[in-house]
């Protein structure tokens, strides 16, 4: 079985690995023990906060195999980007060039450099060893922060987004990156995606070019790209598409890679959570797969189980009751899974 917890500082070592495995792209999880050990402790004190509105507060969460008590995945989520330094991305707009004289008539599409999302509370950092890159580990570790924000709206603003991974090839190369970022931050696309997930960000503000991008003056293999999703991150951008995420028309600046958002009360776990008591059933019978969680901030924890919706609560069966550390009678929070996924 699966479950999700906040992260702990004994969780750094298998931190460090997922963040090796991830590979580039990753700028939220870097593979830097220093920052992650910082990513930590930001997660406790943001955790521990009496929050009456979101800030620059920042929750990590970690996805265990109970079976070997070992740490497979991680996620977290920002409270609100923009806080410290303008959160920087391209919108994808068109531009008018026109000619009466002529007849011609031109809608050409640019890349704007803006920060529209400054302000706003975003998914990051979703890794899952590829052992266990199942449907169900990474539905239960994708969907178990949208019931944190659920039970603590308070925290977080009423629009959410995630940046999914733009293309790059295992070497480091990114298309996009060759055709545009080198030619202003001259480094390659490795090392300005590290610095960017261990340095402040005042560089890329310095560096940028201000003015817009013409789509059609770039590469055509680095346009091909623009709005693309990784092949390594197609199963998590298919589960936040499936909760009610859509593309807006905003990328990545430094791989192109598509941003996605939404209305925080509108996904699909969100607004179909419930709160109720533990009951118990037995695991004999034929139930639907559900989102459970109990444990206040720190002691938050989310699992998947077979659960029956009762009138006085939810019932699930000893061993997740077990799972969770509860009794019969505890408060909990649950959501259907839509999906079908496999253990």
């Amino acid at each position: 079985m699966y479950l999700v917890r906040p992260a702990d500082f004994a969780d750094l070592p298998a931190l460090e690995r997922l963040a090796k495995q991830a590979g580039i792209g990753f700028t939220n999880l870097p593979a830097n023990r220093e920052r992650l050990n910082d990513k930590i402790a930001t997660s406790k004190r943001s955790m521990q906060a009496d929050i009456l509105q979101p800030k620059d507060e920042s929750y990590l969460f970690v996805l265990v195999d109970t079976s070997h008590n070992k740490v497979v995945g991680c996620c977290g989520i920002d409270a609100m980007v923009g806080a410290d330094a303008p959160f920087y991305s391209y919108r994808i707009d068109e531009v008018v060039h026109a000619s009466p004289q002529l007849q011609i008539h031109n809608r050409i599409p640019a890349l704007f450099l803006c920060h529209d999302y400054n302000g706003t509370s975003r998914l990051i950092a979703l890794v899952v060893d590829k052992a266990h890159q199942n449907p169900l580990a990474v539905s239960l570790l994708s969907k178990a922060r949208l019931l944190f924000i659920a039970r603590y709206p308070q925290r977080f603003t009423k629009r959410l987004f995630a940046e999914l991974r733009g293309e790059s090839d295992k070497q480091g190369h990114s298309p996009f990156w060759d055709a545009l970022g080198k030619h202003f931050f001259s480094m390659d696309f490795k090392k300005a995606d590290y610095l960017s997930g261990v340095s402040n960000k005042h560089f890329i503000a310095d560096l940028m070019p201000r003015y817009p991008i013409y789509v059609p003056t770039l590469p055509e293999n680095a346009q091909e790209v623009i709005g693309v999703i990784h092949e390594d991150s197609s199963q998590s951008a298919d589960i936040l598409l499936n909760e009610g995420f859509e593309f807006r028309g905003y990328v990545d600046i430094f791989d192109a890679g598509p941003s996605v958002e939404a209305q925080t009360h509108s996904l699909h776990t969100i607004a179909n959570q419930q709160m109720g008591k533990a009951l118990s059933i037995n695991p004999a019978q034929q139930a639907k797969q559900h989102l459970i969680a109990t444990g206040h901030l720190e002691h938050f924890r989310v699992t998947v189980a077979a659960a029956e919706p009762q009138s006085a609560g939810l019932g699930i069966d000893k061993a997740t009751l077990e799972q969770l550390d509860i009794k019969v009678g505890s408060r909990i929070q649950w959501s259907a899974l839509p999906l079908t996924t496999d253990k």
